[in-house]
């Protein structure tokens, strides 16, 4: 039988009667060793704030629930959490999603991100641990109508991202994860984007520790709609450095370079204009950079260092060139910072004008997407 809140307070109470009905006699003497052990044990097993930290990566899910009411809706969860609808630079999922029962989920506990699934009203293990946790608490209703949703931090382990799903009937709670799965997608990624900021901060900015940190997020490239990506190039090593971008129909594509670029490299009239673009970037940190994921990371956040080191996603305004572009700021490695932003216009015919080298126009015409 597991304790619920305030079960331990009124042991306490009728102990200590008990206690004070004895008086000081031998017996009573006993009788108070044996209740302070008896106190001892239940005051541990009080609710209080987790111990243990969260294990594994911040891409892992663990769902849990009864399997044998929720089998077909845990499973259908499953797969739309590991659907990427985003074209992505990384072939896997951008999550990977483990189910357990609930009786077996001991393990499941410790994830990074956990998804509890049950009844508003249910008497299974995972109904009633859904209303354990919350208190009594009211959850919210996914535009579904059919799935609520609640969520919690550090609920089972520190440094945990808990999602409690539930609804009224298993059919409308399978087609309502349909259509609520990019909705789910997005809160588990804002989640593990502010988590990994806090870290990245109080951590003092530990290069080999947040190489590995974004290796376990697995960043995302993000296309604007109607938009794809058409290559991804490398150099005679290998080395990942740029990706080709095309709108869909297609009538102009971008060429997004994230490695470091000497200016005496740059074929360019004027090397002050990239001087410029630099200190444009002062201008997009302060009004906050928008990364991949959508998140906005404030430039106080990083008072150790110039600039951060993300991705971010930026509109070009209208240009002579076929305009508007799209240009995304990729930086997956620390160390490297993009200096250069280099671009081509593709037209229907197939003719390119390569890699138009306007950092000039660049500086003057960005600005931060709303």
């Amino acid at each position: 039988m597991s304790i619920q809140p305030g079960m331990v307070q009124a042991f306490m109470v009728q102990a200590f009667m008990v206690l004070a009905s004895k008086g000081r006699s031998r017996a009573g003497g006993a009788a108070f060793l044996s209740g302070a052990l008896l106190l001892m044990v239940l005051g541990a097993c009080g609710e209080g704030p987790p111990v243990l930290n969260a294990v594994g990566k911040y891409s892992d899910v663990a769902v849990i629930t009864d399997l044998t009411t929720f089998n077909s809706v845990a499973f259908q969860l499953e797969k739309v959490l590991e659907a990427d609808a985003h074209t992505g630079l990384r072939p896997e999922p951008l999550f990977n999603v483990d189910v357990f029962d609930v009786d077996e989920a001991k393990d499941a506990r410790r994830y990074k991100n956990v998804i509890v699934l049950g009844y508003l009203k249910g008497r299974d293990r995972a109904s009633s641990e859904i209303k354990y946790r919350l208190g009594g608490e009211q959850m919210r209703v996914m535009d579904s109508r059919n799935l609520f949703m609640a969520v919690r931090e550090d609920v089972y382990a520190q440094n945990q991202n808990v999602i409690f799903l539930a609804g009224n009937d298993r059919s409308f709670m399978a087609n309502s994860v349909l259509k609520e799965g990019p909705a789910l997608r997005g809160q588990i990624e804002a989640s593990n984007k502010k988590r990994l900021g806090i870290y990245l901060y109080s951590s003092g900015r530990n290069e080999a520790d947040e190489l590995a940190i974004r290796e376990q997020v697995g960043h995302r490239l993000s296309l604007p709609v109607n938009w794809r990506l058409n290559a991804i190039k490398s150099d005679a090593s290998g080395e990942l450095g740029a990706v080709e971008v095309v709108a869909n129909k297609p009538t102009r594509g971008v060429a997004i370079f994230w490695q470091e670029v000497d200016p005496a490299t740059v074929d360019m009239q004027d090397h002050d204009a990239l001087l410029a673009l630099r200190r444009r970037w002062g201008v997009f940190l302060g009004e906050g950079l928008q990364d991949a994921y959508g998140y906005e990371w404030e430039l106080d956040m990083y008072r150790r260092e110039e600039w951060p080191r993300l991705s971010g996603l930026y509109v070009a305004g209208e240009m002579a060139y076929g305009g508007p572009f799209r240009t995304v700021f990729m930086l997956d490695v620390p160390g490297r910072r993009l200096y250069g932003i280099n671009w081509y216009v593709f037209f229907p015919n197939g003719a390119k004008n390569e890699f138009l080298r306007e950092a000039r126009i660049v500086a003057d015409s960005f600005r931060p997407r709303r």
